[in-house]
């Protein structure tokens, strides 16, 4: 199902984006097409989950009426932009495939991704994030057919942007369970590479030179490590490039609004967004003014905000405050918030990084070489030794070219000028030395560097390319290990039955206790948790059978919490050790004890799990 129906959308998107950007380049409307793709289909969930008909089927339908809608109304008209592109990509990828250079590039970007599909197939869910608020906006859709405000307390799950999160509903629908749920991202990652190779080619470059080169961005260790995870960064980063590529497009009809589009479904999407859209959005209208297209210009921002700024409104309508629960100071403003945001963007550093300033982070995480931790936060150190020796020493070695090349500096403004401010923008933001947050900047600089590397002899763009292959492959050495962070490793896990690799390496080592108990849940029967549990996403069964409750009364009654149990049919749950356990004990005839909880879930208490007897 997963090729119908992101095959129609991406039918539908290349003849939208071929439609508002005919002069654009190839890769600008690839890059466009690639954004537009995950638009639709965020739109189409949005618009299912308002009749209570998110289901795999309605997915499906709708998906393949989308394409043939947008074929009867554009497809003559644009066959003949479409063929162009079509063409030209083929003789992009014709080009790759007669330089070993180049493919060596792509084979191990595709190596790279090859590895987090293995990962997420092989391993359950396990990041705190992903368990904790972004799974549990998938799960609740698919057992509701809408889109709600979900009842917990874990604060994120409703007031967190959720755009990427919706279109994970959308990625969901087109399997039969959770195996490959982790792999997300992907699409977005395709999004992000097009997003590059347009940089590039806009600097100089040619189309299979600026491919193979942006394929290196997917084997950067944090990428990979991250598309095997239900995590929303590599999306982020993908978004925030294609909208400052389409942002600075110049001349072509339309292209405001398709920055519009991606610049909204970032700002949709993470609480950091709203800064690096705000300096896009700016960068939009004065290049649309500039080229006596403020109306059009005009146009896109709002486009931009219209898709984009719901959830912030909803937090400042709930909280008094668009990013909460983080406290935010915007000059005389102070909105409330649970915790400051130098707390949280310092959550977990260790030291000696604690106690630097922030510059001195930053430094930090991009230029150490051995890192403390290459897990999925990858907090430092994880962009890789490519960052480190390869594309900051080019970022240096451009910047003094081009200020004493006047011919060099025009020639790779159309490049620069956008990757600058990709990295400045994204720069904008306390965790910037949390590697994830600004995936971007190696992105604008793997592109600065693709277009560079161009005006050089074959001599010396063999002996750059062989170098930054050697320097991406040993990230890749470094960073394999994080994938399972001190467990088996997946070489070792393929080798084992089914039964033994799902649970193999989980968030604890109690994973098959929860599977376990995940397993009596019957199709109309819940897993039910109290405020004790804060990783909802861990409850549900990968098969998609049964619901998720929460216990809402705090502190817990006994009537109440019976009653609860009654109404919502709970078969297992997640109590309290304290006041919930206590009552559950005083009733054997209704629980039985399945295991208690050998891990504090940070800020939750150590629970307990009981079977419900019926």
């Amino acid at each position: 199902m997963v090729i119908a129906a992101f095959g129609a959308l991406a039918i539908a998107g290349a003849l939208i984006a071929a439609r508002l950007a005919p002069g654009a380049s190839m890769l600008e409307r690839l890059a466009a097409t690639a954004v537009l793709v995950p638009a639709q289909a965020i739109g189409l969930v949005y618009l299912l989950g308002a009749f209570h008909a998110i289901t795999p089927m309605a997915w499906l339908v709708s998906t393949l009426l989308v394409a043939v809608s947008v074929v009867a109304l554009l497809g003559r008209r644009m066959r003949e932009v479409i063929r162009r592109d079509a063409r030209d990509l083929g003789e992009a990828l014709t080009s790759i495939t007669r330089s070993p250079l180049s493919l060596a590039m792509v084979v191990t970007g595709l190596g790279s991704v090859a590895v987090a599909i293995t990962s997420a197939g092989l391993l359950e869910p396990w990041a705190w994030d992903s368990l904790g608020y972004h799974l549990p906006v998938v799960h609740d859709a698919l057992r509701t057919h809408t889109i709600r405000t979900i009842p917990t307390h874990v604060v994120y799950v409703n007031c967190y942007p959720r755009l990427v999160d919706i279109f994970f509903v959308a990625w969901r629908l087109n399997f039969a369970d959770e195996t490959w749920v982790e792999l997300g991202q992907l699409p977005f990652a395709m999004a992000g590479a097009a997003s590059i190779a347009a940089l590039a080619q806009r600097g100089g470059a040619e189309a299979g030179s600026a491919i193979a080169g942006a394929c290196l961005w997917l084997a950067l260790p944090v990428v990979m490590l991250q598309l095997a995870t239900f995590y929303v960064d590599v999306a982020v980063a993908s978004l925030c490039l294609a909208t400052f590529v389409l942002a600075t497009a110049r001349g072509h009809e339309g292209s405001e609004i398709l920055a519009g589009v991606a610049a909204g479904v970032l700002l949709g999407s993470k609480p950091s967004a709203p800064p690096v859209v705000a300096v896009a959005l700016l960068t939009l209208l004065v290049r649309a003014i500039r080229e006596n297209r403020a109306p059009q210009g005009i146009v896109g921002a709002a486009s931009a905000l219209g898709i984009g700024v719901w959830k912030y409104l909803e937090n400042l309508r709930d909280h008094g405050n668009p990013i909460w629960p983080a406290q935010l100071n915007l000059g005389p403003l102070r909105f409330p918030g649970e915790i400051p945001m130098s707390v949280l963007s310092s959550s977990n550093l260790p030291e000696p990084y604690l106690s630097m300033s922030w510059p001195m982070r930053v430094l930090s995480s991009w230029t150490i070489v051995s890192p403390d931790r290459w897990v999925f936060d990858m907090r430092i150190g994880g962009f890789g030794p490519l960052f480190t020796f390869g594309l900051l020493p080019a970022a240096l070695v451009i910047a003094v070219a081009i200020t004493r090349d006047a011919e060099l500096r025009r020639a790779l403004r159309p490049a620069t000028i956008p990757a600058a401010l990709t990295i400045v923008a994204t720069l904008a933001t306390p965790g910037a030395f949390w590697s994830r947050y600004t995936l971007a900047v190696p992105g604008a600089l793997i592109a600065l560097a693709i277009a560079a590397s161009e005006r050089l002899s074959s001599r010396a763009r063999a002996a750059i390319g062989t170098s930054a292959i050697a320097l991406t492959l040993a990230g890749l050495a470094l960073s394999f290990g994080g994938l399972t962070d001190g467990g088996p490793t997946l070489l070792s896990l393929m080798e084992r039955p089914p039964d033994e690799r799902v649970t193999a390496y989980a968030i604890d080592a109690q994973e098959p206790l929860w599977r376990a108990a995940r397993m009596r849940i019957g199709d109309d029967e819940a897993f039910g948790y109290d405020r004790t549990f804060g990783l909802p996403g861990r409850l549900a069964r990968r098969d998609g059978r049964g619901r998720i409750a929460f216990y809402p009364d705090d502190p817990v009654r006994e009537d109440s919490l019976l009653r609860w149990i009654d109404e919502e049919r709970v078969r297992v749950v997640v109590l309290d050790r304290d006041e919930a356990t206590s009552i559950a004990r005083a009733h054997p005839e209704r629980f039985r004890e399945l295991f208690e909880s050998a891990e504090a879930y940070r800020e939750w208490q150590p629970c307990v799990i009981f079977e419900v007897l019926r």
